[in-house]
């Protein structure tokens, strides 16, 4: 063991943390998809952050810099309502841009870098004390630029850990105690109980939950159906019927001279052939092509004016079955798993641009586990073995099964046709039933309103911890949406939680895995994409790798000297 642990490795205790990071931003594909890839876009390295404040006065360089441009950004699907705690895809979006936040965790570090935080220090396990910097929220009746207060802090993060509609995660379930705010610079988070991943971005760094709200908007959320009010680096202004947002440069930005953009446009582009046009006209600055192909033509046709990042991503695509009913039994789980083919996945969807998966991606190294340890069992392919198993469990065949997904897009409607053949070679017969996001999110996977599976591509966490939340009894608030309860897992995924050394904890993640396996959980990881995110080259300032960290930046510019 290297004898590193949770606090040790992130906030050393009675240690102040000062200073704000600079990290990267992504432009449509992770803010506006929903449910989608981490693809931070970055056509231009950055330097990784130091954790000191930026100088106040500009350089020579930042002197020079175009701070006029608008970023041009696709939006894939209308929001059913702007209100961050109404929506996830309003809530991301806006904890990305509008919203400010104590601090934000990069997935390549697992430390907090402060953002509105002036000092991060643990009096002790269970308490947090955080001072702030100066700030401001935007200046937007009946919020007027005040400043932002301790008060603020407490009232957004108490209300919004319980807000029905927010996947909110355990630690902000169970572990958060609460706030206080003893004056109005000073904020102490109470804890219940350790949790060694206080501080990812599923838990204390949630992009959606550790959004800071101004105190009368977080006592009244319906007040944000139709004013969205931050503190952020740009302020909202304006949308039609929750499509083609545009933000604009907070000029009260508490660090000055940011953001290098003078905003964002967002455009409603849903096909993909449309999205492609889209960006060879310029009329958005970044695109996602769906495989390798489209990713050649792009090059082809504008060679050096676009550059293209290639990344293994951490948003897997996933097939969640049930625990209950027909699907009780474990030999029919498993068989669904035995019918899986996942080289066909990758081959069909991607071009063979894609990586197996099980249920931590393969770029979380110490916690996933490994292709050849995998081969034998969630990897194992065997039509025949799948049959006979049904068979043996009587499972009835002339009934024909829901296979729900989100529409529009095509590579969630190919992943739903080829999970569909692959499980029609073993008897199960599958309806495909395409939902906008809204219905399928709110009903089919958190409500559990399906009788077979459920497609789709998470999202891209900073932590593997999420993965393995799955099998959880309970999820966001809600009990598990496949229904498979279990015991052992359950507690073993709280226990894990409780382990401050990394490496015993890393060695405990990859045991729950192993049992969720044993145990035939109906959860299928099929495949991690490789992310191939072009943009225009004039895109200046971002960073890749960083996870959602980089969705945070305010040095992003436009340069088209």
């Amino acid at each position: 063991m290297n004898g590193h642990n949770y606090w040790t490795r992130r906030v050393s205790r009675r240690q102040a943390l000062a200073g704000a990071a600079t990290a990267g931003i992504g432009t449509a594909a992770f803010a506006v998809a929903g449910c989608g890839d981490d693809d931070e876009e970055t056509p231009t390295p950055t330097t990784a952050p130091t954790g000191e404040t930026p100088a106040a006065s500009p350089t020579q360089a930042e002197a020079q810099i175009n701070k006029d441009g608008i970023l041009k950004s696709r939006q894939t699907a209308p929001y059913s309502t702007i209100n961050p705690w109404k929506g996830l895809d309003s809530g991301l979006l806006w904890g990305f841009t509008i919203f400010d936040h104590l601090w934000a965790t990069p997935r390549d570090t697992g430390k907090p870098e402060p953002f509105l935080a002036d000092t991060i220090e643990h009096a002790d396990p269970l308490k947090i004390v955080v001072t702030l910097k100066e700030s401001y929220f935007h200046d937007m009746a009946p919020i007027n630029g005040r400043l932002v207060k301790a008060s603020d802090v407490k009232a957004s993060w108490e209300a919004a850990a319980v807000q029905s509609a927010i996947s909110a995660s355990n630690w902000w379930r169970n572990i958060l105690e609460g706030l206080d705010a003893p004056d109005d610079r000073t904020v102490i988070i109470r804890m219940k109980a350790v949790d060694a991943w206080t501080y990812s971005s599923t838990n204390s760094a949630s992009a959606v939950v550790s959004s800071i709200v101004p105190e009368e908007m977080a006592k009244n959320p319906d007040s944000m159906d139709r004013e969205l009010i931050g503190s952020g680096r740009y302020q909202f202004l304006s949308h039609e019927n929750g499509t083609n947002f545009k933000v604009r440069r907070h000029p009260k930005w508490r660090n000055e001279g940011e953001p290098y953009l003078a905003g964002i446009d967002y455009r409603l582009i849903q096909e993909q052939a449309q999205a492609l046009a889209a960006f060879s006209a310029k009329e958005i600055d970044s695109v996602i092509p769906a495989n390798r192909l489209e990713r050649e033509q792009l090059v082809q046709r504008h060679g050096n004016e676009v550059v293209v990042d290639n990344d293994v991503s951490t948003a897997s695509w996933i097939l969640l079955g049930r625990g209950d009913g027909i699907w009780a039994d474990a030999r029919v789980r498993q068989a669904v798993g035995l019918a899986l083919d996942r080289k066909e996945f990758i081959d069909l969807m991607s071009f063979g641009d894609g990586v197996p998966a099980g249920p931590v991606p393969p770029p979380f190294t110490a916690y996933a586990l490994t292709e050849e340890q995998m081969k034998d069992t969630f990897f194992k392919h065997d039509i025949d073995q799948a049959k006979a198993l049904l068979a043996e469990a009587g499972f009835d065949t002339s009934k024909e099964y829901q296979l729900k997904y989100i529409v529009p897009g095509d590579n969630r409607a190919q992943m739903a046709q080829i999970s569909q053949a692959q499980l029609a070679k073993i008897g199960i017969k599958v309806k495909l039933i395409g939902e906008d996001l809204g219905t399928w999110l709110q009903q089919s996977l958190y409500g559990s309103q399906y009788d077979g599976f459920v497609g789709f591509q998470n999202l891209a966490y900073d932590d593997p911890t999420s993965y393995i939340g799955f099998y959880s009894k309970e999820i966001g608030g809600r009990q598990n949406w496949a229904h498979f309860f279990d015991d052992e897992l359950d507690q073993a995924i709280k226990d894990q939680k409780t382990i401050l050394d990394d490496d015993l904890r890393a060695e405990a993640v990859k045991d729950i895995q192993r049992k969720a396996f044993a145990k035939q959980a109906p959860l299928w990881f099929l495949f991690s994409p490789v992310t191939q995110t072009t943009t225009w080259s004039y895109v200046k300032g971002r960073i890749t790798g960083r996870g959602s960290y980089g969705l945070h930046n305010g040095r992003v510019y436009i340069d088209k000297s």
